[in-house]
C-alpha cells in the first residue's frame, strides 16, 4: 500500500501525510530530498492556535520526522481554530487525498509551513496574504486521519525540518524508525509535551486619529504616559468622550479624551492580540475579547472582571459588538461563518447562515433597530442585515484586506472602513458604496461618530 501511495504523490508532485494515532504508517506532506538553498533566517513562527492554549505535541513510530501531531490539553480538539504561524502567502489551499482539506503557506526566504486534515474547506484561497495569527482553518480529521488533530510541519528549502515557536526548539525530531523519509533522524520516537502558544497577534502600533471635519489629518493619540499604540482597537462614545480600547501583549487598556488620553490598563490580560469590540450600554462600558477561542466580557460596573460568555470555538481575530434596545448582540466567526450571541438569549451562539467570510475582518452596526454585520469574502465587502433574513450581498468595495474592517451609522447612512494598500477607505450608502481613498495609513482601523463628525483610529 505504501508504494501506491508513493508513485500517486510522485505523480502529484507533493507528499501528504498521515496522521495522529501510532497505528497507522504514514506518508509526511510537503518534502522531498531536494537539495538545499540557502534559506533565510528562521521566521518567529508561533504555535498554530490561539493565544494562551496549551497543546500537546506528539509523534509516533514510522510517522516520519519532524512530523508533528498536535491536540488540544483543553478537551475536544475537532473545530478548533488553526491560526497561521508566521505571516506569509498562501501556496495551496484545497483537498489532498491523504492530507484531507488542507493549507501550506509560503512565509518567503525558503520557509512554508503545512497545515493538514482540517474538518472543512480552509476558509483562504492562493495567492492571498496572511498575518500572523489570522484563522486559516479548523481541526478535523479529513483525509488520512484516525482522529481530530493537526499535522503540522515547518520546511526550509523543500525540505522538513525541527519546528520551532516563539524562539524554542519543538524537541519533536525523531519517529523512530529507520524506514521512512527521505529524511532519517537517529533516536528514539521522540517524546510528546504541551506547549502553551504565544500567537498573540501583531506587535503594537501607534493609534492614529482622523476627523472627517479636519479632512481626515491623522494625529498621533498620546498622553501624559506615553504613545497610545496596540494591535487591535475598539472605539466608542460616552457622555459626549471618546473612548480607545487597545490591545498590547494580550492586555486591553483604556484610554480617554477627557483625560488627556492617559493610557491606563483595564486589568484583561491574556486575551487575543487581534479581536477587540466595545460597546457603551445606559452609561456602563464593555468590553469584549477572545481568550483560547472564547468569547469573554468585562464591563466598568464589574471592575473590568473578564468572564466568559460561554460563546467557544470562534475565530481569534474577527469580533464585533452592538447594542439594540438595551439587548447585547456580539458577532463572531466561526468556521467561516458568521455567528450571533446576545445577552438576552444567554449568549448562545447562533449560525446565522452568513458563511465563506474571512476569519479576520468583522463589523455591525444598528440602524433604526435592524442590525447589519459586514464581512469580507475574497476580497469583497458584503453586507447582510436582519431584516433580509441575513442575505450576504455584495456591496461592490472590493480589493480590500481581509484584516480589517469597521463601520458606523450616521444620521441615518451606513459607513464603512476598509484598508488597501495600507490607506484606511470610506465608503457610503449614500455614495453607493464608492471606496474613497481618506489618505489615513493604518493596518486596521476602528471608528466612531460624535456630533456627527466621523472620527477613525487607525494603528
Amino acid at each position: 500500500m505504501r508504494s501506491i501511495v508513493a508513485r500517486v504523490l510522485a505523480v502529484a508532485g507533493l507528499a501528504l501525510a498521515v496522521v495522529a494515532v501510532p497505528v497507522v504508517p504514514a506518508v509526511g506532506p510537503a518534502v522531498l530530498g531536494t537539495a538545499a538553498q540557502a534559506a533565510g533566517p528562521r521566521p518567529d513562527f508561533q504555535l498554530p492556535f490561539p493565544c494562551g492554549e496549551s497543546w500537546r505535541l506528539a509523534t509516533y513510530y514510522g510517522h516520519d520526522d519532524y512530523d508533528i501531531d498536535m491536540t488540544w490539553n483543553g478537551g475536544a480538539s475537532s473545530g478548533r481554530p488553526i491560526l497561521a504561524s508566521y505571516s506569509g502567502t498562501v501556496a495551496f489551499a484545497g483537498w489532498g487525498n491523504g492530507g484531507g482539506w488542507y493549507v501550506v503557506l509560503d512565509h518567503g526566504a525558503g520557509w512554508r509551513t503545512s497545515y493538514l486534515h482540517m474538518i472543512e474547506a480552509p476558509p483562504v484561497r492562493a495567492g492571498q496574504w496572511v498575518a500572523t495569527g489570522q484563522q486559516i482553518g479548523r481541526v478535523g480529521s479529513t483525509g488520512n486521519s484516525t482522529g481530530p488533530h493537526l499535522h503540522y510541519e515547518q520546511t526550509r528549502d523543500g525540505v522538513k525540518t525541527e519546528a520551532w515557536f516563539n524562539g524554542v526548539p519543538s524537541g519533536i525530531t525523531s519517529d523512530g524508525s529507520p524506514h521512512t523519509g527521505p529524511l532519517y533522524v537517529s533516536g528514539p520516537v521522540s517524546a510528546p509535551r504541551s506547549v502553551v502558544s504565544n500567537n498573540c497577534g501583531a506587535a503594537a502600533r501607534q493609534v492614529w486619529e482622523a476627523a472627517s471635519n479636519a479632512g481626515w489629518r491623522a494625529l498621533p493619540v498620546s498622553g501624559a504616559a506615553g504613545p497610545v499604540v496596540g494591535s487591535a482597537t475598539a472605539a466608542i462614545e460616552l457622555n459626549g468622550v471618546k473612548i480607545v480600547y487597545t490591545v498590547q501583549d494580550g492586555r486591553v487598556y483604556e484610554a480617554a479624551s477627557n483625560t488627556g488620553w492617559r493610557n491606563l490598563w483595564t486589568g484583561i490580560s491574556g486575551v487575543s492580540n487581534s479581536a477587540l469590540a466595545a460597546i457603551a450600554v445606559d452609561g456602563v462600558k464593555y468590553v469584549y475579547t477572545v481568550v483560547g477561542g472564547w468569547v469573554h466580557e468585562a464591563s466598568s460596573a464589574n471592575g473590568w472582571r473578564n468572564l466568559n460568555s460561554g460563546i467557544s470555538g470562534v475565530s481569534g481575530s474577527a469580533l464585533a459588538a452592538i447594542a439594540v434596545n438595551g439587548v447585547k448582540y456580539v458577532y463572531t466567526v466561526v468556521g467561516g461563518v458568521v455567528h450571533e450571541a446576545h445577552s438576552a438569549n444567554g449568549w448562545r451562539n447562533l449560525n446565522s447562515g452568513i458563511s465563506g467570510v474571512s476569519g479576520s475582518a468583522l463589523a455591525a452596526i444598528a440602524v433604526n433597530g435592524v442590525k447589519y454585520v459586514y464581512t469580507v469574502v475574497g476580497g469583497v465587502v458584503h453586507e447582510a442585515h436582519s431584516a433580509n433574513g441575513w442575505r450576504n450581498l455584495n456591496s461592490g468595495i472590493s480589493g480590500v484586506s481581509g484584516s480589517a474592517l469597521a463601520a458606523i451609522s450616521v444620521n441615518g447612512v451606513k459607513h464603512v472602513y476598509t484598508v488597501i494598500g495600507g490607506a484606511v477607505h470610506e465608503a457610503a450608502s449614500d455614495n453607493g458604496w464608492r471606496n474613497l481613498n481618506s489618505g489615513v495609513r493604518g493596518s486596521t482601523v476602528s471608528a466612531l461618530t460624535l456630533n456627527g463628525v466621523k472620527i477613525l483610529y487607525a494603528a
